[in-house]
């Protein structure tokens, strides 16, 4: 070919760039998707693959078969973007198998049981500790005028206000039931 680059070229070029850019993503860990962590609208990965395997179908098909060379592009487009695709797919797979996304009403501590670690006393502050998915957290309480909350009352938790927990005694509640 006259004053241009030979298709062969190209594909020799592709496939060593896409390759040295997997092993370099194998080695570095980048490529494993987009910046969201998880596989965005074209994670790098699979991008790599297309153009290894773009490169590598069109060079031997082009040197080993007796094909033109729009019929060889083709091929190789199509082989490239299934093996892309199906990266792509084992790649969201993996990537999103332990997502899980939060939701607000998971981490509401209304209704949660628990007890005073710090007592509160007419209006003053005072805290308690609960236990939500496992592990213990504690929040602050306002004792309303007249109310007394000593250290181990068990408590449960009516509504989370400016991040000041209003609670009333278990025992209340129980009673009630």
């Amino acid at each position: 070919m006259k004053g241009g680059v030979d298709i062969v070229t190209v594909f020799i070029v592709c496939f060593w760039v896409g390759f040295l850019l997997l092993l370099s993503g194998g080695f570095h860990g980048h490529g494993l998707g987009g910046d969201a962590g998880g596989p965005g609208f074209v994670p790098i990965l699979p991008l790599m693959v297309f153009v290894t395997v773009w490169g590598g179908t069109g060079y031997v098909l082009t040197r080993f078969s007796g094909m033109n060379r729009l019929a060889v592009v083709l091929i190789s487009t199509v082989v490239a973007l299934l093996l892309g695709c199906l990266m792509y797919g084992v790649l969201a797979r993996v990537m999103t198998r332990y997502d899980s996304s939060m939701n607000e009403l998971d981490y509401d501590p209304t209704g949660q049981l628990g007890y005073i670690s710090i007592s509160a006393m007419d209006g003053a502050v005072g805290e308690m500790k609960y236990v939500m998915h496992g592990t213990t957290r504690s929040i602050g309480v306002r004792a309303e005028t007249g109310q007394h909350f000593v250290k181990g009352d068990r408590v449960i938790i009516l509504k989370v206000d400016r991040g000041m927990a209003v609670v009333t005694l278990f025992e209340r509640e129980f009673e009630q039931l």
